[in-house]
């Protein structure tokens, strides 16, 4: 069976992008391996975890992917296989609906590509990166972020983790999409 390491955790955009390069390298069923980060994945492949990665490599509002950049760098042993982009659409989840939301927690590209709509919404709310758009809904969801937090997520993450639904699709851009690079170690 095939190895696939991914950024983030399940019900992540990586997640997807992992999926759809299974789909379409024509692999039936592959393994998916949660990293967390670019550089977890990076790290599985240089051990021999994995087969293959799926990394998010830029958006079409936030640019680049810092993190998959500095994972990546200096790295001649390995190589990109295969590139997709994919729609992104981003939620404001809570824990309680009546929540006053005094911060905002996410990975640090949603809360670049939904900067202008939560500087509308929440002007005077603090911003909480996190490793993970996904990862921030497990936070959440089991107390581990501060009272009056929400997070920017997946739809599906948000409703995995039992979360409140407050807005849907608040990316600046309507047609926000990034691109997600399959590596391998050659």
């Amino acid at each position: 069976m095939i190895r696939v390491s991914y950024m983030g955790i399940p019900f992540s955009n990586s997640e997807e992008a992992a999926e759809r390069f299974a789909e379409r390298m024509g692999w039936g069923p592959v393994e998916l391996i949660p990293e967390v980060t670019s550089q977890g994945v990076v790290d599985s492949l240089t051990a021999g975890e994995s087969d293959y990665g799926a990394v998010a490599f830029g958006n079409i509002t936030a640019g680049p992917v810092r993190e998959t950049e500095l994972a990546l760098a200096g790295r001649t042993d390995i190589e990109t296989v295969a590139e997709i982009t994919l729609p992104i659409h981003h939620c404001v989840f809570v824990r309680r609906g009546d929540a006053e939301v005094r911060a905002l927690a996410s990975h640090v590209q949603a809360l670049m590509q939904t900067r202008a709509n939560l500087r509308r919404l929440y002007p005077d709310a603090e911003w909480i990166e996190t490793e993970d758009t996904a990862y921030a809904a497990e936070l959440l969801a089991g107390g581990r972020l501060p009272e009056g937090t929400a997070v920017i997520c997946r739809r599906n993450a948000g409703e995995h983790h039992g979360l409140e639904l407050i807005h849907e699709n608040i990316e600046d851009r309507s047609d926000n999409i990034t691109a997600f690079i399959l590596i391998r170690r050659v």
